[in-house]
């Protein structure tokens, strides 16, 4: 009997934004091996950051936000252009798993669909939380498909990412049904801090 592995990539740009994330980001590039590419885009880490993105091969981008619009996510999907036909937002803190990269393997080459909500395991010092809402975000899409809105940034938030704000798309979404992992390994002070 043969087994059949697929090395191809995944036509998938994995764009992190950071600050200051050693301690989460090595897990989360690690995991990250069958995607096309991956980026870090940075807003003026003084740790290992860069470091880290560099022994992985990332491509890392500086990126000092102005106060205005556009914030981080935007601005990387307007100044930059991507070579990967689907592009997809994670957190240092938030880890993929072999289930949902094979799910979106299977998913991603065939479907009609512009972007795709998907499903987070929350662990809160190191224990996976059971009960609550279940958190749903929506990272992954077409190149082209849209991008994140457009909140007023003096009414809103002083951060220079987009955090709350969801992507809006051109096209039909759908649902990712595998987890994603998201655990924070700065500790508590870094929590309470956010």
């Amino acid at each position: 009997m043969s087994v059949t592995i697929n090395t191809a990539k995944l036509p998938v740009t994995v764009v992190i934004a950071v600050k200051n994330e050693e301690r989460n980001l090595p897990l989360c590039l690690e995991r990250l091996s069958r995607f096309s590419k991956i980026v870090v885009i940075d807003s003026g880490s003084t740790d290992q950051t860069q470091a880290i993105a560099a022994k992985f091969g990332c491509e890392f981008i500086p990126f000092k936000w102005n106060g205005h619009y556009p914030k981080k996510r935007n601005w990387y999907l307007l100044n930059h252009r991507l070579n990967t036909p689907w592009v997809f937002f994670l957190d240092a803190d938030e880890y993929v798993t072999e289930a949902f990269v094979n799910e979106l393997e299977r998913t991603i080459t065939n479907t009609q669909h512009s972007g795709f909500w998907v499903n987070y395991s929350n662990y809160f010092l190191g224990q996976e939380l059971k009960h609550g809402v279940p958190q749903l975000k929506l990272p992954l899409f077409k190149v082209g498909a849209g991008l994140y809105e457009r909140i007023d940034e003096d009414a809103w938030s002083s951060l220079d990412m987009e955090v709350h704000e969801h992507p809006v798309l051109q096209g039909s979404v759908g649902e990712l049904k595998s987890k994603i992992d998201h655990n924070d390994f700065k500790g508590l002070h870094s929590y309470i801090a956010k």
